[in-house]
């Protein structure tokens, strides 16, 4: 049988021609035409679907070379494959920078401005102003995660004239950050920041980071907002640290079981704000993620490498 590349992400008909046409010796099929019976054949994945990894450990994978996901994190495949040496993984850390920025700036300004209250309050004809308005002028940010994402949310705090702290593993200089840290210590002091942002991705060293432990060394009540993966936090402690005041907010986009569950306390919670996993999603994702593929699939091809995101198998990123 024909090697196959099977395509399982939004994608546009003059972008599946163009590949069609680059991998001449492929046969090109998306996801919705897949018979159990290809699965042992795909050598090149563009796009994953979670009904795929029972699919693949029930087919077999032994065609399979690489994957390239539509999103930053890889934790959604199944471990056999992450650890397979034979399967190089690449994402499509970048791509969703700006609209996760957007949306965390978005968090805080609500919560600064008040934007929320007073639209419940238009409801009712109700003229009233707060007396507390914040701005974010000379406001501490910490940044887990001092990468694409890290970098673009410093960029935009420094326009707001914000003070900016990055957190990487080595607390190696980044662009936009005022001054960087490495995560052991960042983890294990108090700190007086004003917003506390997470967008690491999902590691056995990421696993319950942000506990009781961590929450109740912050000294200035701060909001703490989780654009990473749901991993990272300990549920019931970020509950605990709002309730005794170690934290005064807390906007989460991302948990350690998805769907939410509709029994979870976070829905009910005053002061958490509940997103459905959404700030990353990219206004035009179809392009956007396209550039990605098409980069590294025309090396692929030529050469044997993927020279965009190529997924590190022993940091999970």
């Amino acid at each position: 049988m024909s090697k196959l590349l099977a395509i399982a992400t939004t994608i546009k008909d003059w972008q599946v021609a163009e590949i069609s046409a680059l991998a001449e010796e492929y046969t090109v099929r998306l996801a919705s035409d897949l018979t159990d019976e290809d699965f042992p054949n795909i050598e090149i994945l563009y796009g994953w679907k979670n009904e795929f990894a029972d699919q693949f450990l029930t087919q077999g994978y032994d065609s399979l070379r690489w994957i390239q996901v539509q999103f930053a994190g890889v934790n959604q495949l199944p471990s056999e494959i992450l650890s397979d040496d034979n399967i190089r993984i690449t994402n499509m850390s970048g791509i969703h920078a700006i609209p996760i920025t957007e949306t965390v700036f978005g968090y805080i300004l609500n919560q600064y401005r008040h934007l929320l209250l007073y639209k419940t309050r238009q409801a009712s004809s109700t003229w009233q102003a707060e007396a507390n308005h914040r701005s974010l002028t000379d406001k501490k940010i910490i940044v887990f995660g001092a990468g694409n994402i890290g970098r673009e949310i410093a960029r935009l705090a420094k326009a707001f004239g914000m003070v900016t702290i990055g957190v990487n593993t080595s607390g190696r200089a980044v662009e936009y950050f005022d001054t960087t840290v490495d995560t052991d210590t960042a983890l294990a002091e108090s700190t007086d920041a004003d917003i506390i942002v997470n967008v690491l991705p999902a590691t056995d060293a990421t696993n319950n980071i942000f506990s009781l432990d961590f929450f109740s060394r912050q000294t200035a009540q701060p909001i703490f907002i989780n654009v990473g993966r749901g991993n990272a936090v300990v549920d019931e402690d970020l509950i605990a640290a709002l309730d005794q005041e170690f934290l005064s907010y807390a906007a989460l986009d991302v948990f350690d079981v998805e769907p939410l569950a509709s029994d979870h306390p976070f829905w009910q919670h005053e002061k958490i704000d509940v997103t459905p996993h959404m700030t990353g999603q990219v206004e035009h994702f179809a392009d956007e993620t396209y550039k990605i593929f098409h980069a590294n699939i025309t090396d692929y091809l030529a050469k044997n490498e993927l020279p965009v995101n190529l997924v590190s198998k022993e940091k999970g990123y």
